[in-house]
Formats: structure tokens, C-alpha cells, sequence
């Protein structure tokens, strides 16, 4: 690779490369974030304006601009990992191979070199990581962030006032709606077995879109915990997320069973990633 590795004992070549490549690499991230930086600081005020200005009950064109701001955001990090992977890695990778072995003196001192790059490189890695991290927090606040828990449980205490007050379309007896539910329902009736169609309100309604940001602020001072940790302990975010979608479960318990399977791909996820250190 490069030529680089013929002088097994005394390679000034090769430690000059590493020199040159963690530059490259650091100026690559710098790149990133001033861009990053630059892009986010001028869609707070924007974001905030969309909001107050979007009339729809969904906030859909608030929605859709944060979607295309972190969809930006994702694909900085796609870069940054790619970079890492073929311009850092793949160079560790060939290095070590045709170094001479730890046992002696020389190799141990090369392979003490490259391992100090390694780390250099993902420490810096960490850095960028959590300016995404604060970035992104920073678009989902812009507009002000909502009490959801207010929300959510003025929720539930209409659902208490209308639970007893439905009546069977069909014979006319009372009906009791056995929980709450944010999609239209049917409810048998106890006495006839007709079926009742159950329409939440539009507030109940907006329950299912707002419950994982709902269950994110549950569990917020453990995902904190987590990005305190340095390094990054990976258990304390694997507790984060169980903890995160057993809230989730809680708020909306009919999505359970499709939300255990996101659970299962995200935890997969970030096991790749951890695997990729």
C-alpha cells in the first residue's frame, strides 16, 4: 500500500501519512460541523415561524421541514461514516498487515502508533457524533418545546368524563368504552353484540402521533445520562432505549407489538455501529 511498508524498521514515510491522514480527517469533520452549524443556526428562526404559523392541527409543514433538515443531518453522518470506513479503517487495516510483528521492539512501537491513531481518529469521530446530538435537539426545540404530559393527560381525563355516556346504536343501551383509544374502534355492544364504530376525538387522536416525542421526554435524563459518558458506555443507551419504548408501550399499549419490532431493528443498529469501533 503506497510503497510505504518496504522499510520494515524505520518507516518516516508511513508516520508522516498517519500525520497527513488524521489531518485530513479532522479538517474533514471541521468541514461538517461549520456546515452543519451554519445550516441550523439559520432554520431556528425559520422553524420557529413555520410553527407558529402552520394552522394545520398535524403541524405538517413544521413537520415536513424538520424531516428535511435532519434528513441533511443523516446525510452528513453517512458521509462522515463512509470516510471513516475507507480512508481510516481500510488504511489501519493494510498498515497492520504488513508491519512486523508486536513481539519485537519495532513492530510494537508501529503498531502503538496506529493504535494511537485509531483512537485519536475515533475520539474526534465521538466529537462530531455529539455535535449532531446537539444540533439535532436544537431543530426539535426551535418552535418551543410542548408539555405532552399536560396534553396526554388532559387526554385521558375527557376519556374518564365520555367513557359511561355512549348508547348502542342499534338498541339503545348503555355501552361502556372498556379504554382509550386513538383510532376509530369497534365496541360490541353487551346486549345486542352489535357492532359500535368508536371515533376518538381530535385530540385523542393527536395522542398517537405525540407519543414517542411524549415518551422521549419521560426518559430524557437517561438518554442525558448516556451522552454524559465518556466513552460512550453503549449499555447505559441499550437501558435508554428499553426504558424509552416501555413508556411508549404504556401511552399507546395497541402499537406494542409493531413498536417492540422498531425496537428490535434500532437496537441492531447501534450494535453495528458499536461493532464498527
Amino acid at each position: 500500500m503506497f510503497g510505504l511498508f518496504d522499510k520494515k524498521y524505520h518507516n518516516p514515510e508511513l508516520l508522516e501519512t498517519i500525520r497527513q491522514t488524521q489531518d485530513r480527517w479532522f479538517d474533514f469533520l471541521d468541514k461538517l460541523e461549520t456546515r452543519m452549524h451554519e445550516m441550523c443556526m439559520a432554520a431556528v428562526p425559520e422553524i420557529r415561524e413555520v410553527f407558529n404559523q402552520d394552522t394545520d392541527l398535524y403541524k405538517r409543514a413544521h413537520g415536513h421541514m424538520l424531516m428535511g433538515l435532519r434528513g441533511q443531518i443523516d446525510q452528513m453522518r453517512h458521509k462522515a461514516n463512509k470516510t471513516k470506513e475507507e480512508n481510516i479503517f481500510y488504511f489501519i487495516d493494510c498498515a497492520t498487515a504488513e508491519l512486523p510483528d508486536f513481539i519485537s521492539s519495532a513492530g510494537r512501537e508501529y503498531h502503538n502508533k496506529l493504535h494511537t491513531f485509531r483512537m485519536d481518529c475515533i475520539n474526534r469521530h465521538y466529537i462530531f457524533e455529539e455535535k449532531i446530538a446537539h444540533y439535532t435537539s436544537l431543530l426539535n426545540n426551535a418552535a418551543g418545546e410542548q408539555d405532552l404530559e399536560a396534553i396526554y393527560q388532559e387526554q385521558l381525563t375527557a376519556f374518564e368524563n365520555i367513557r359511561d355516556k355512549f348508547v348502542c346504536k342499534q338498541c339503545g343501551g348503555n355501552m361502556t368504552i372498556p379504554q382509550i383509544f386513538f383510532i376509530a374502534t369497534y365496541i360490541t355492544c353487551p346486549f345486542c353484540q352489535t357492532q359500535n364504530t368508536f371515533i376518538p376525538s381530535t385530540g385523542a387522536q393527536m395522542v398517537l402521533h405525540q407519543a414517542r416525542c411524549l415518551a422521549e421526554q419521560r426518559t430524557a435524563h437517561l438518554l442525558k445520562i448516556y451522552e454524559e459518558t465518556k466513552p460512550k458506555n453503549h449499555h447505559l443507551y441499550q437501558q435508554y432505549l428499553r426504558s424509552m419504548f416501555d413508556e411508549w408501550n404504556k401511552i399507546v399499549p395497541d402499537m406494542a407489538e409493531e413498536n417492540e419490532k422498531f425496537h428490535q431493528r434500532l437496537l441492531q443498529d447501534h450494535s453495528n455501529s458499536i461493532n464498527h469501533y
